[in-house]
């Protein structure tokens, strides 16, 4: 093995220059390289480019998250490509703005992830999802147009106008301004109110926001009982119409036979009256009528006959000797009586 003292310095000078100049170029391009670029590829359309450069920051959130690669032509718009980092999760209606960095008008590009799923590497952003950035050229512009189409004749006249109305009107106009005056000093005095009234407010909101599953529910089911109201006027319709043409039937039917009620109802009155006075009578015979049905219960449920006994119906005297013939021709000894 060649020791190093032993080898060709030239070589080896040469040798070591390449493999600095190659390290110095690496570390100045290591975010070009793509072995290195542990990013997501993605192109943005935008109506015009604003000032943006390669190599300009992205920014997520307001943090670096990767870099301007390159701007071209693409047809009436320009492509914009850039990288974002791998962790850095952008939805499918994610959207992207260029905007100003720095005072001295240095651009980045803001993406603001937005959206259900992700979208895939080298997916492009359509003009619809991207903002061009507002040159102070273009504002200065515009302010030169309006300041041009003011018509300055009309604004004399009117400024002459509203001096004459002031300077006929300075005690009304003074009381106006008094009135904004306390007004301002009313509302700052009450400040703390208004921040607890806010905070309230904020506390219904909240509430509300909680509970909107179920006011949801309320108002689909309040929903579907007036459809179903709705649904059933026909039916209501008739059901009142039914009960306004009974009523007048019965109204007819009274006022027709009047005559015939009015006997019938005072009978029914003396009736009632009657009732009325007996009506202690009545419920002692109904207490009464228990023990009777109960006894008639016994002489009827013992046959298909009917058991009853009635005291003294015939004397003693005269049912005894007929009762004692009747058991000495049967062959049975009468109670007494000697065998």
């Amino acid at each position: 093995m060649t020791q190093f003292r032993e080898m060709n310095p030239v070589r080896v000078g040469v040798v070591g220059t390449i493999v600095l100049v190659v390290l110095v170029l690496g570390a100045l391009n290591i975010r070009s390289l793509p072995f290195l670029d542990g990013g997501t590829t993605y192109r943005a359309r935008f109506v015009d480019a604003g000032g943006l450069n390669t190599g300009d920051t992205v920014q997520v959130a307001g943090k670096d998250a990767g870099r301007v690669t390159d701007i071209d032509i693409d047809h009436d718009a320009v492509a914009v490509t850039f990288t974002v980092d791998g962790a850095v999760v952008l939805g499918t209606d994610t959207t992207v703005e260029i905007a100003t960095a720095t005072a001295l008008g240095a651009r980045n590009l803001r993406v603001r992830p937005a959206g259900p799923g992700r979208l895939e590497d080298g997916a492009t952003i359509d003009l619809d999802r991207t903002v061009a950035p507002y040159q102070l050229t273009d504002a200065l512009g515009d302010l030169t147009d309006t300041a041009a189409a003011i018509d300055t004749e009309q604004l004399r006249e009117s400024m002459e106008v509203l001096s004459d109305t002031l300077r006929e009107t300075p005690d009304d106009v003074g009381a106006a301004l008094d009135g904004v005056r306390r007004l301002s000093e009313t509302v700052a005095s009450r400040d703390e109110s208004l921040r607890a009234l806010l905070a309230h407010a904020e506390q219904v909101t909240e509430v509300l926001a909680e509970r909107s599953d179920a006011i949801d529910a309320l108002i689909v089911d309040a929903d579907r009982i007036l459809g179903e109201l709705h649904r059933r006027r026909a039916a209501l319709d008739t059901l009142f119409a039914n009960v306004d043409a009974l009523s007048i039937q019965i109204s007819n039917l009274v006022a027709d036979n009047e005559a015939q009620l009015e006997p019938t109802l005072g009978k029914l009155n003396a009736v009632l009256g009657i009732l009325e006075r007996n009506r202690d009578d009545i419920a002692l015979a109904i207490e009464r009528l228990g023990p009777y049905a109960t006894e008639l219960g016994e002489a009827v449920a013992s046959g298909p006959f009917f058991n009853s006994y009635i005291q003294n119906l015939l004397p003693m005297q005269i049912i005894e000797p007929a009762l004692t013939a009747a058991l000495e021709n049967a062959g049975i000894t009468p109670p007494g009586g000697t065998p």
